[in-house]
């Protein structure tokens, strides 16, 4: 005869395997039913206290992927694994090529291809920016950035990034150097702190009042919304002191960030800016996990860049007279 003991554990040891039995048989029942169970159902996205998605934490993003498709690749969005791997040994050369002309580029450290894409614009569905205006193809030759070509008669002539000004960071941009960044939030702001120039962007997220329109910024204005588990960032206002491929000061972005999975978050964005281009276009890219810390760029710290750049634009003014 058993003791009570015994008979006690017996009793621990069924319980669950009934428990287990019950729920297999309900999912059963739900299968059989015609019910469908999501798999997104069992992946909770991770909220903040205030019940909002978040995306706080150390991320990252980079590609070889080129931002307009190649023309010889016209009607191709993505690569076969084999086309890729035969198509990115001369990205990675065009890559070289470009990080070659940029001072202290040795850091670079291209990607492979997103989703073995041929380009980083998803809209058009041709991968190539829409038609650009005269006034648009205009700034992309002077506002961008052209350091063998920019002109150097004072810091004014320079890019924004060679000024320590601010980076490239409105609209995120996946490119061959890899970005690291990390997101702060608070119930009525997003920031993003990026360690590449040490650029700090300050999103609120309301619908209050905006800056008049004779108010520019260097980073414009960018307020969001939540529509869903989405967050929709708008941005306007911005001072006309750089360009990103052609745009103009009274473009409109507007940025979409939603949760993957705990690993990725999904970005794309919207330039609006009828003044350049004859259509929107859009770029979309995933935004991976990283491991911290930042560690701080200091741009002006030591930084001898800008009075070379200027002696060097004199050095060759003296040799043009000289011939």
């Amino acid at each position: 005869m058993r003791s009570s003991a015994a008979i006690s554990g017996s009793a621990r040891t069924v319980e669950p395997v009934r428990t287990a039995i019950v729920a297999g048989l309900a999912g059963l029942g739900l299968l059989l039913s015609g019910a469908s169970v999501s798999v997104a159902q069992t992946v909770d996205t991770p909220r903040t206290a205030w019940n909002v998605p978040d995306f706080s934490g150390y991320w990252e993003y980079r590609t070889s992927t080129p931002l307009q498709r190649p023309a010889t690749l016209p009607d191709r969005a993505t690569l076969t694994p084999a086309e890729a791997a035969a198509y990115l040994p001369q990205r990675l050369t065009d890559i070289g090529t470009e990080r070659d002309l940029q001072l202290n580029a040795d850091w670079w450290e291209p990607g492979g291809l997103t989703d073995d894409r041929t380009s980083m614009i998803v809209d058009p569905s041709d991968g190539r920016l829409p038609t650009m205006t005269q006034a648009a193809r205009h700034r992309n030759g002077t506002l961008g950035l052209r350091s063998r070509s920019r002109p150097a008669d004072g810091p004014e002539d320079r890019e924004r990034y060679e000024r320590c000004i601010m980076g490239r960071t409105v609209p995120l941009m996946a490119v061959a150097p890899n970005r690291l960044a990390q997101i702060f939030q608070t119930p009525g702001y997003l920031v993003i702190l990026h360690e590449q120039n040490w650029d700090v962007r300050v999103i609120r997220i309301d619908d209050g009042p905006h800056p008049p329109d004779r108010v520019r910024l260097w980073q414009g204005d960018s307020y969001a919304h939540w529509e869903g588990d989405t967050l929709v960032v708008r941005s306007a206002n911005f001072n006309g002191a750089w360009t990103l491929n052609g745009t103009s000061a009274n473009m409109h972005v507007v940025e979409r960030i939603s949760i993957a999975d705990d690993r990725t978050l999904d970005y794309q964005f919207t330039i609006d800016d009828p003044e350049s281009f004859a259509a929107p276009w859009t770029v979309a890219f995933p935004i991976t996990r990283a491991i911290g810390p930042l560690f701080e760029n200091a741009c002006h710290e030591g930084n001898h860049s800008m009075p070379l750049i200027l002696r060097g634009a004199r050095a060759v003014e003296r040799a043009a007279e000289v011939r």
